[in-house]
C-alpha cells in the first residue's frame, strides 16, 4: 500500500525550464564567451548545479559564476517558472488522503523553500531533502532514503516522481518506484530506457495510484 510519495522539484513541479536555459546561456556567454546548446542544458537538468558550474567554469571561481547565475535570475522567477497543470490539485488531493508528502531535489535549500514559500505550497510537504542535506547526490539513492526515513516510511510503500534521468535512477537504486512525468522532450526516451510503467500525462494522474 502506497502511503508516501515524493517529489523531484524542477520539471516536475514547477516549469523552471525557461529560466534555467536562458541562466546557463548567459553565464556561457558572460565566462565562456560562447553559445550553449539548450540540449546539453537540459542534459544537465536533475544534476546538482554546483556539480555543473564546477565541471563546465573550472577555470573560474565558482563563487564568481553562481553568482552571476543567481543575479540572471533576480526578479525572473515570477515571470518565468509556473506550476505545472495540476499540481497543487493533486497536492490537496493527496493530503487529504493522509499521505505523507516530500521533496527531494538537486536545488539548494534556500532556493526550494523560497520557491515552495512563492508558491503556497510548502505546506503540503513533510520533509524537503535539499542538495545541502546530502553527501551524494542523485542519481545515488542517498537523498531519496533519507527523505523516506525522515518520513518514517518504507522503500516499499513510496513513489518518486521525477522528470529527469536522475531521478529515475535515483528511485531505482533507492528500490522505490519511479513515476515519470510525461511533459518533458525525452520522456518517452526515458520512459523505454528505464522500462518505467507509470508516466503521467498531468499531475492529477497520481492521484489514480493511490488507493
Amino acid at each position: 500500500m502506497i502511503d508516501t510519495v515524493i517529489f523531484d522539484f524542477d520539471g516536475t513541479l514547477a516549469n523552471t525550464n525557461k529560466m534555467i536555459i536562458n541562466s546557463f546561456k548567459h553565464i556561457y556567454t558572460e565566462f565562456l564567451q560562447k553559445n550553449c546548446s539548450e540540449e546539453y542544458i537540459m542534459s544537465t537538468f536533475g544534476e546538482p548545479l554546483e556539480l555543473t558550474l564546477t565541471r563546465d567554469f573550472e577555470a573560474f571561481s565558482f563563487e564568481d559564476v553562481i553568482a552571476c547565475y543567481r543575479d540572471y535570475q533576480k526578479d525572473r522567477f515570477n515571470e518565468e517558472v509556473t506550476l505545472y497543470e495540476t499540481v497543487e490539485d493533486t497536492l490537496n488531493y493527496l493530503k487529504g488522503k493522509s499521505i505523507k508528502l516530500g521533496i527531494a531535489t538537486s536545488r539548494l535549500r534556500s532556493s526550494t523553500v523560497s520557491a515552495l514559500e512563492t508558491f503556497n505550497i510548502a505546506k503540503y510537504f513533510d520533509v524537503v531533502v535539499s542538495a545541502d542535506d546530502v553527501t551524494k547526490h542523485k542519481p545515488d539513492k542517498e537523498p531519496l532514503v533519507k527523505a523516506i526515513n525522515e518520513l518514517g516510511s518504507t522503500t516499499e510503500s513510496t513513489l518518486y516522481v521525477g522528470d529527469s534521468r536522475f531521478d529515475m535512477e535515483c528511485a531505482l537504486n533507492a528500490l522505490v518506484t519511479p513515476i515519470l512525468v510525461g511533459w518533458q522532450l525525452n520522456s518517452n526516451d526515458l520512459a523505454q530506457k528505464y522500462k518505467i510503467k507509470h508516466v503521467l500525462e498531468k499531475m492529477w494522474d497520481l492521484t489514480n495510484l493511490i488507493q
